[in-house]
Parts: C-alpha cells; sequence; structure tokens
C-alpha cells in the first residue's frame, strides 16, 4: 500500500460500522428516517387490529416480563402483615419510615399498624387487563425485585381512591347487593373485590374469572400450606385458564405448590424470617427463577395436549401459501441480517488489520527517519573529530619547531664565542651544558609525546562515537516500545469493539426474533378469524445460519466496503 493509499485511509473509524442508521438500511430495509421502533409501533397496531390484547409482551425483553412475580409478591406483602420486611434488606423501605424495628422489640410496625390493604391497589399494575384500549401503563417495567416499594405506593393510591369512592357508592353497593348473585360460596376474595371483564371461559362451578381474578386464584393457592393447585369454589382451575396469566413453566409450579412457608410466630414477633426466606421472597424467588430460566419467546396458545384434529389443521395450516411466504421472508431476514452481521465483523477485523498496518508503516518510517539522523549525527562528528586533530597536528609540529629553534641556539652558544664577533667574549659554564642536555631530551621525547596526545583525542573520540551511537540504539528501540504500546491498545480496543458488537449482534436478534414472534402469532389470529378456528401448537420458525452459510461478499456501494479496499 503506497503512502497515497495510506493517507486516504487514514481517517477510517469503526463509527459507521456501529452507525444504526446502516443497519436500517442494509439489513432491515428500511427508509431513511425509518427504525426499528416505528416497526414495532406499526407492528404493534397490525397486532391489535388482529385481536391480540398484549402485544407489547412480545417485543419487550423477557427479563422485563416480571408483572407476575410482582403483583404476586405484592399481593403477598399486603395479605401477610406478619413480615414487616424481607430479612435480605437493612434499609428503610420508604421515606415514612425512618429506621428498621428492634430484632427485642414484639411492637407492631408501622405496616402492621396500617388498615387493611385493598386487594385492589395489585390491579393497577395490571389495569391494561381490564382497558385494553388505553395504553401499556409504563409502571409495569419498573418493579422493584423486592415488590415492597411498589406496594407501598400501590396501597397508598388504591386507599386513597377507595376512599373517596367508597362514601360516594355505598348506599348504591346496599342497595343493588340483594340482586347481585349470591358467590358466598367460594372464600376467594376475587369474588368479594371490584368486578371486571372476564376473560376465562366459565369454570365448572360457573364462575367465569378476569385476568386479575385468575392471579388471586393463583396467590391464594401459593399462601396455602397444603400445597393444593389454584382451584374455585373448591375446584382446580384447568391449565387453559391458568395459561391466560401464566407461561406453561409456571403453571407447573403452581399446580405442585409444595414449598414450605416460613415460621409465621417468628415473622409476627420479630419482623424478619430466622428460617431464610419470608413470603415476599419465596413468591419473588419462585417466580424470578422461572421466569430466567423461560425461553425468550412467550407462549401463544394455551398449553394442553392437542387432539390428532388439532394437529392435521396445525398441519394444514403450516403448509398454506400464506404462511409459507410468511417463512420464507423470516428465513430471507435472517440471511440478510446474518450476512449484514458478517460484513460489520469482517469490517471491523479489517479496520483492526488497518491500523495495525498503519502503525508498522509508522514505525518503519520512523526508523529509517532516524537512521538518516544517526548518520548525519555520526558524520558531523567525524568531522569534528578530523578538525580537532588537524588543529593538534598543527599545534605539534608548531612545537617541534620551536624546540628546533631554540636546541640550535643553546648549542651554538655552548659552543663557545664566534670568531667573527670578536668583541662578544663569554665563558661557557656547567649550567649552559645541562641547559642544552634538557634541550636535547625534550626534542628527543617530543615525537612521541604527540604521538600519545593524538592516541588521547582519538580515544575521547571513539568514546564520544560510541556514546552517540548507544543513544541512536536508544531512541529506535524506544520507537520499537512506542509501537508495541500502540499495538497492544490497539489489540486491546479491537477486543473492546468486538465484544461491544456481539452484544449489540445478540441484542438485535432478540429484538428480531421477538418481532418475527408477533408476525406469527399475528398470522395465528388472522388464520382463526378466517377459518373461525382455534390453532393449536407451535409453528414452525426459521434459524440463524451458520457464519459460513452467509454472503461474505461486501456490495461497494455498501458503507463497510471501504474497510475491505483498506486492506487490499
Amino acid at each position: 500500500m503506497t503512502d497515497a493509499e495510506g493517507d486516504s485511509f487514514a481517517v477510517l473509524t469503526t463509527a459507521p460500522i456501529f452507525d444504526d442508521r446502516l443497519y436500517f438500511a442494509e439489513a432491515l430495509l428500511l427508509q431513511d428516517g425509518e427504525t426499528d421502533e416505528l416497526v414495532d409501533s406499526r407492528l404493534t397496531v397490525a397486532a391489535k387490529e388482529s385481536g391480540i390484547e398484549d402485544p407489547d409482551l412480545f417485543l419487550i425483553p423477557r427479563p422485563v416480563l416480571l408483572d407476575i412475580s410482582t403483583a404476586l409478591s405484592t399481593m403477598s406483602l399486603r395479605s401477610d402483615q406478619r413480615s414487616s420486611i424481607s430479612v435480605h434488606s437493612r434499609e428503610t423501605q420508604s421515606t415514612t419510615f425512618t429506621s428498621l424495628p428492634s430484632r427485642s422489640s414484639r411492637d407492631k410496625s408501622p405496616m402492621s399498624r396500617m388498615p387493611p390493604p385493598l386487594v385492589r391497589a395489585s390491579f393497577s399494575v395490571d389495569r391494561n387487563d381490564a382497558i385494553p384500549e388505553s395504553p401499556p401503563s409504563s409502571m409495569r417495567h419498573r418493579h422493584s425485585t423486592s415488590g415492597f416499594p411498589t406496594s407501598l405506593s400501590l396501597q397508598s393510591s388504591a386507599s386513597s381512591v377507595q376512599g373517596q369512592s367508597a362514601r360516594k357508592h355505598k348506599r348504591a353497593s346496599a342497595l343493588f347487593s340483594m340482586f347481585r348473585k349470591e358467590q358466598s360460596a367460594c372464600p376467594s376474595r376475587s369474588h368479594h373485590s371490584h368486578h371486571f371483564k372476564p376473560q376465562s371461559p366459565k369454570l365448572g362451578c360457573g364462575h367465569s374469572l378476569s385476568k386479575y381474578a385468575i392471579r388471586v386464584h393463583v396467590q391464594e393457592a401459593l399462601e396455602r400450606k397444603d400445597g393444593a393447585a389454584p382451584s374455585c369454589c373448591g375446584q382446580p382451575m384447568p391449565r387453559e385458564v391458568l395459561s391466560i396469566v401464566l407461561t406453561s413453566a409456571e403453571i407447573d409450579v403452581v399446580a405442585d405448590n409444595n414449598l414450605p412457608s416460613p415460621d409465621a410466630a417468628s415473622l409476627r414477633d420479630s419482623g424478619y424470617s430466622e428460617n431464610g426466606l419470608s413470603n415476599v421472597d419465596l413468591a419473588h424467588a419462585l417466580f424470578t427463577d422461572v421466569l430466567v430460566s423461560e425461553p425468550s419467546t412467550i407462549p401463544a396458545t394455551p398449553t394442553y395436549e392437542p387432539s390428532e384434529a388439532d394437529e392435521a389443521r396445525l398441519s394444514s395450516a403450516l403448509e398454506s401459501e400464506t404462511f409459507q411466504k410468511l417463512l420464507a421472508e423470516q428465513k430471507e431476514q435472517f440471511r440478510r441480517v446474518s450476512a449484514f452481521e458478517s460484513h460489520q465483523r469482517t469490517a471491523l477485523s479489517a479496520n483492526h488489520q488497518h491500523r495495525l498496518k498503519r502503525l508498522k508503516a509508522q514505525l518503519e518510517t520512523s526508523k529509517i527517519e532516524k537512521v538518516k539522523q544517526h548518520v548525519q549525527q555520526l558524520e558531523r562528528l567525524d568531522e569534528f573529530q578530523l578538525m580537532m586533530e588537524h588543529d593538534l597536528r598543527n599545534a605539534q609540529a608548531m612545537e617541534t619547531q620551536n624546540v628546533a629553534t631554540a636546541l640550535k641556539y643553546i648549542e651554538a652558544y655552548c659552543l663557545g664565542p664566534n670568531p667573527a664577533h670578536e668583541g662578544v667574549i663569554y665563558a661557557v659554564t656547567d649550567e649552559d651544558r645541562r641547559k642544552l642536555e634538557r634541550q636535547r631530551m625534550i626534542q628527543e621525547k617530543l615525537p612521541a609525546k604527540h604521538e600519545s596526545a593524538i592516541n588521547v583525542l582519538r580515544g575521547k573520540q571513539e568514546r564520544d562515537t560510541g556514546v552517540r551511537i548507544q543513544k541512536q540504539q536508544m531512541e529506535l528501540d524506544q520507537l520499537h516500545a512506542d509501537y508495541e504500546k500502540e499495538k497492544s491498545a490497539q489489540e486491546l480496543q479491537y477486543a473492546k469493539d468486538s465484544s461491544q458488537l456481539e452484544t449489540i449482534i445478540q441484542t438485535r436478534r432478540s429484538k428480531i426474533t421477538r418481532r418475527w414472534d408477533l408476525k406469527f402469532e399475528i398470522w395465528r389470529k388472522n388464520w382463526e378469524n378466517e377459518n373461525e378456528s382455534k390453532l393449536y401448537g407451535t409453528l414452525q420458525h426459521g434459524t440463524w445460519p451458520e457464519a459460513t452459510d452467509t454472503d461474505l461478499h461486501i456490495d461497494p456501494s455498501s458503507s463497510l466496503a471501504i474497510y475491505i479496499q483498506s486492506i487490499a
């Protein structure tokens, strides 16, 4: 890859890979401005038109669906005033309470001194069951895991509402109570509360229960110590009725209700459960475990053993053209989304390789530039050393000449007076002769002295050169260290991006799967409306293709294609 190519791809980032707009356009084939929320809203409208009461339950993640467990925990908290707080909580539960009751105190807690709570309060959590045309309440998605704060707020709200309406309807209720059907034969409190539109078929006892009433019966069964299944008027409720508010796994749990209850005396005395679990924790743990272990899909029909006619009807329906077309659309979308996911992974890997390639190229370029600088530095140092040696030799030559001149004059002086100069008369002493000898020795030792000075200079120059080369090597080593550091940072960032991408992929797949669950349920409802008969059984769904089965070819017009080109 040339420098020009490197510059053209230098601005690549991972932002386009994680861009939802690209996912909407290439994977979901949505128009500009459309989002998956818009698709969900359209699908919800279509589901309601088909007769599906709560289509939102299909589209929200399964762990959020804690309505049943929260409602049951809330009812358990209100019906059993013996335990004011779970043993696992050591904090205040409301702004009204400033501290927990003492273990040694036998006084009733503020909760136990409150007026008997109304069962109707729990109904506000699922008020959509009675008023399907109203929008889903946001409260159902914000329940606490213990159910305690929510129950207090619901109790307060329900108490105030009933307090205002009780006086208004008291006389009317007494007046018209004589005309109502006698229900005292059934001890369940569901028949002595507010009535709503029945949702279940008529039972053997003659009652037809709403979703709220069914939940009350389930809660009463959980509160009983005999481990009996939910019943109405002493007759067990069929699974078809329980499936209106419970999943198959939850039905299996409540049908085999043999879990031990905490000691009532210890709960009443201390406010804590000495045996480990209170009724609140028991109901919450029971349904939380069930919900966590459940798959992400929601059962579309009541669970029961289909007959041969039901199986034949289902087989015939699955072979219909409309269902096969819907199944083909699902498989095509799964294939397209899987291909887009493969393109994302490929683009992310290509971007990672491109960045590593750029780091390697930058290292090589920096090394070349550094080597050039080092060569120039050594050349300048060598020139400086040559000049130093040249100057030293010039100084030594001058010294040699001066010593020779001095020796010549001393020798002439020691030879005696010059006959040419008759007026100059002097006597040569022993001191003069010693000076002559010293001068001769200086001249004899001068070459060795000069050679030693040259050697000292050259040794210093060699040390300077060695230090310079060592510094240059340290600079090259630092370049490699910086490269390894940036490479490790890039590897770590790639691992984070890959993990983030896989999380996004799983979230998107889960959302698409839930969306198709609702689409198949819409098809089921439409088929039942057209054929005026129930369709029992599991509808065949498409499966996500393997990564090797998807098309790895990226369209050149795609925004992800540039990442592949960056490593070409």
